[in-house]
């Protein structure tokens, strides 16, 4: 006597360290191998000669929605896990990659950016400024704050004089 077991999953009965995650996947794929084997199985019914037909459709047209209501549900569900996800390893990779690369990396990016702006007719954003001219720049600021110390040194002692000059014109 057989015995009707219906068709095995694929997946195997003993789940290896497998992720929360591929369950979910792999049992939305079994809801929707088994919607289609029903809607196949409806459709079969239809080409009997005794078969209401409007029925068989409606009831395929109940079984279609119910499905797209489910996996619309799931994957709303699990796309927001998924995006959370994608957030967290892109941080985890970024992190790797920022401790790999070359700190003078960076300057060969901005190069590769200005060639890019000044391909589309845009202006450079930056220019870089030799060493050379940040030191004298340096230098002719640190010259002028001598100067307004000097002045400010200066300006107490040539105010008090000139006050005792006009107290003495007067009387």
């Amino acid at each position: 006597m057989a015995r009707f077991q219906g068709i095995p999953s694929p997946f195997p009965a003993q789940p290896f360290a497998r992720s929360p995650k591929l369950r979910f996947y792999e049992n939305l794929l079994l809801w929707n191998q088994g919607v289609d084997q029903l809607v196949a199985t409806l459709r079969r019914l239809e080409k009997m000669p005794f078969a209401n037909k409007r029925a068989l459709q409606y009831t395929q047209a109940e079984i279609e929605e119910l499905r797209a209501g489910v996996n619309a549900d799931f994957v709303e569900e699990i796309g927001e896990h998924e995006r959370h996800d994608q957030g967290r390893f892109w941080k985890q990779r970024r992190a790797y990659e920022t401790t790999m690369q070359d700190p003078d990396d960076v300057y060969f990016e901005v190069k590769e950016r200005e060639e890019h702006r000044r391909k589309q007719g845009l202006p450079p954003r930056l220019g870089i400024v030799p060493h050379s001219a940040l030191a004298e720049e340096q230098k002719r600021i640190e010259i002028g704050e001598q100067r307004k110390r000097q002045r400010s040194k200066q300006l107490p002692s040539s105010a008090s004089k000139a006050k005792n000059r006009v107290w003495e014109k007067k009387p």
